[in-house]
């Protein structure tokens, strides 16, 4: 694992697109450690946690090829690693199906990709959530997605809050109140800037 995860590392600190500001090593590191928290909650055994582990480090490499439909190269680019690490075939088709459920809605049919659903986007959740997601914003612009000023992102924040539901028992008993508390400071944001 710890091969994977300086590979990683190298390649999202020394090619990532300066145009990322959110989607950095730092993320992937923080939903690395989210999977870990999900997964033992989980009871996921050993090997179930190293296929997480390799979920979580290579969901987001595809944003070095692309940033819409990133997780499509994201996939690819684990399974050439993976390939080339003889890893067998079963680890490799488990490790791109989980990466792909993370698109947008996400669609996790499997444990593993579940809980990696539920890691990708724990950060609704964090103390710094509206630090974090200020960098999302601004890397919207700076890679042409929207041009957003922050009461009008927050609004679309409202929106993705709606439409989103966590996917893993973790997600839905220990996330989901913390995401409406963070929802209700959002919504308090938007009521102070009208």
């Amino acid at each position: 694992m710890g091969e994977a995860k300086e590979y990683v590392t190298t390649l999202l600190t020394h090619e990532l697109s300066d145009k990322c500001l959110f989607h950095t090593i730092n993320h992937t590191l923080d939903v690395l450690k989210n999977a870990e928290i999900i997964g033992e909650y989980s009871k996921l055994d050993e090997n179930e946690l190293n296929v997480l582990r390799l979920c979580a480090l290579f969901h987001d490499v595809g944003y070095l090829d692309a940033y819409d439909d990133h997780e499509i190269f994201s996939a690819r680019r684990a399974k050439k690693y993976l390939l080339e690490k003889e890893i067998d075939p079963e680890t490799i088709h488990q490790v791109e199906k989980a990466i792909l459920s993370t698109k947008t809605p996400q669609d996790p049919k499997d444990r593993i990709s579940r809980i990696l659903c539920d890691a990708d986007l724990m950060n609704m959740t964090f103390d710094d959530y509206f630090e974090q997601i200020d960098l999302m914003r601004m890397e919207w612009a700076k890679v042409g997605k929207a041009k957003l000023n922050r009461n009008e992102f927050h609004m679309k924040s409202l929106e993705f809050f709606q439409s989103h539901q966590y996917h893993s028992e973790y997600g839905k008993k220990v996330l989901q109140p913390k995401k409406e508390a963070t929802e209700l400071k959002i919504r308090n944001r938007v009521l102070e800037d009208r």
